[in-house]
Parts: structure tokens; sequence; C-alpha cells
């Protein structure tokens, strides 16, 4: 049976499943999703099918197309575009672009050229995290197969036989965004249960009101400037186990039950109504963030308005 090793991703599964048992081949793909979730990793299935090839690493009709530094340069487009000339061992000869929305605007538009007019034989494949960062007439010229993040049961059963605990395993699948390649990295990173312990401590400062202490919060989280919005969201989860402590609901819904004394001394302090504000004014922050507001200003702002809720 086609993709056997591929997670989730029924609908992707079954599209190509389609064109493959009815010869209706494209000739130029977008495999577009978060990172994560079995792309590549569908995209090497594809073309062994399509190939009839075990291996990929010494068959010559596969050629990977990858950044060279922070992008995909026209140089790099010119040598797929000579290279495609040459016709192929087999049936086809397939190109996968991997982080195609890494592609500089130049590379782009050499490569509309040739999805415009591919030789009989090609199949280009692009693998973007986001299509709407690449150009609407590349989009445009590609079948664009859509790939959703994996339903959190089947990380967690998988991270489960990996031999990862029942509890743990809750608390990576919250993280990681339904992405399997998320989850694995978090659960193999010290760094994130250190993060962890830190924001457990900046929940500790707010809520015991010190003002010098609460204004001091964005220099200590300046460390993790780059992974803010993960900061962010352990934060979020801290404060919803607490909204969860407070109800008379099933304490196994509780993500971080390794902390489950903290949570419960913390929910003691705060009300539900509280909680909910307090959520909702990191979401607010997590959203100014990603709008590129200043991240010093962010933080000590929503730290400030988080004061004035419990104060």
């Amino acid at each position: 049976m086609y993709f056997e090793n591929i997670k989730g991703q029924e609908f992707a599964k079954k599209y190509m499943i389609n064109s493959i048992k009815k010869g209706s081949i494209n000739h130029a793909y977008m495999f577009e999703g978060i990172e994560g979730i079995g792309k590549e990793t569908f995209a090497d299935e594809l073309v062994k099918i399509l190939l009839d090839a075990k291996y990929l690493d010494n068959t010559p009709d596969c050629i990977r197309v990858k950044p060279d530094g922070n992008s995909i340069k026209i140089a790099q487009i010119r040598n797929l575009q000579s290279d495609i000339v040459i016709k192929p061992h087999k049936k086809y000869k397939i190109y996968i672009i991997d982080k195609s929305e890494k592609m500089t605007v130049e590379a782009q538009n050499a490569l509309l050229k040739t999805l415009e007019e591919p030789p009989e034989y090609a199949i280009i494949i692009l693998i973007a995290n986001n299509k709407e960062s690449l150009l609407p007439t590349i989009r445009s010229r590609c079948e664009i197969v859509k790939f959703t993040p994996i339903p959190f049961v089947e990380i967690k059963q998988y991270l489960i036989n990996q031999g990862i605990d029942e509890n743990r395993a809750n608390l990576l699948v919250s993280f990681s965004r339904g992405s399997m390649k998320k989850a694995l990295e978090l659960a193999q990173s010290n760094d994130f249960y250190e993060m962890k312990e830190n924001v457990q401590g900046y929940i500790e400062t707010l809520m015991g009101k010190n003002m010098v202490n609460i204004l001091d919060i964005p220099s200590k989280m300046e460390s993790y400037k780059g992974d803010v919005i993960v900061v962010l969201d352990i934060m979020i989860n801290y404060f919803r186990d607490m909204m969860i402590s407070k109800e008379n609901v099933d304490k196994s819904m509780i993500i971080n039950a390794d902390k489950i004394v903290f949570i419960q001394n913390m929910s003691k302090k705060i009300t539900y109504s509280q909680v909910s504000k307090i959520i909702d004014i990191i979401e607010d922050t997590k959203i100014k963030i990603k709008g590129n507001c200043n991240f010093n200003v962010s933080i000590q702002v929503m730290s400030l308005n988080i004061y004035e809720v419990i104060k």
C-alpha cells in the first residue's frame, strides 16, 4: 500500500493515490503546510513510487534543490534548467525544491519559465511552509496539495510507542502544533524543560505582585527572544491548568501534570475570571510580537496588564 509510513495526511494520500492509479500525474506540485508534518517524507515516498525505486540516494532521476545559505538563488534554478533538458533513465525526472519559499524573486521568475513549458517527463515538487510567500504566478502553475497538522492523538501515541511516558507525551503534544518533528525535537531538548522552569519563575514573579520584580521580567526573558512564542504558549498552558484545577473536572486534562502542586497553589491565589483575562492578555501579546512589535515593550506591557488584573 502507498504512503504507509506517513502519519496522518489522509487527504494528500487519497489525492495522490487516485492520481497515480489514473495515471494523471501533474508536472508541478506544491506541498504546503507547517514545518514537520511530513511533506518532505511524503515527497520522497511519491518519488519512490513514480520511479519504482527502493532508495533515492543513488537515483539520478531525482534531484533535490536546497537553500544555499539563507536562500535558493537564481544560479541554482539555472542549474535545474540545464539539467531538466537531459532525458531521464526511466519514465520521469523529478525535482524536489525544499523550502521553496526561500527562492529569491529572481529565482522564482526563472523557475516560472520552466513551469510554463516543462518537458513531458519532468515533475517539479515545491515544498513550502507557506504558499503565500511565493509569487502568485508560481502558485497558479502548481497543483497545491495542502498538508494539515497531525492529530494530537497520533503524535501522542507515537511518542508513547517511543518509550515516553503519558504525562510527558501530553506536554510535548501540546507544544507540537501538530508537528511530529517539533514534538520529537522537544522530547530531546534539555532547553525546553529549562525554559519551562523559567516560565514558572516568571509566573511566580507576577503572582508575587512586586512591581520592581515585575518590571524586570522583560530583561529575564531576553534570552528567549527568538523563542518568545513558545515561552508565551508555555505560560498560557500554566494558566489554563490553573483554570482546570479550579474546576470540578478530570485532572488528567492538566498539561503540566508534573507541576500539579505549583498549579494548585497558584490557582488558590487567583479567580477564574482573572485567569481568563490573563490568557487573553498573553494571546494579544503573541499577536503583537508576531506583528513585529518591539519585544521589550510588548513583554513589559503584558506584565503590567497582568499585574493590573491580579493586584
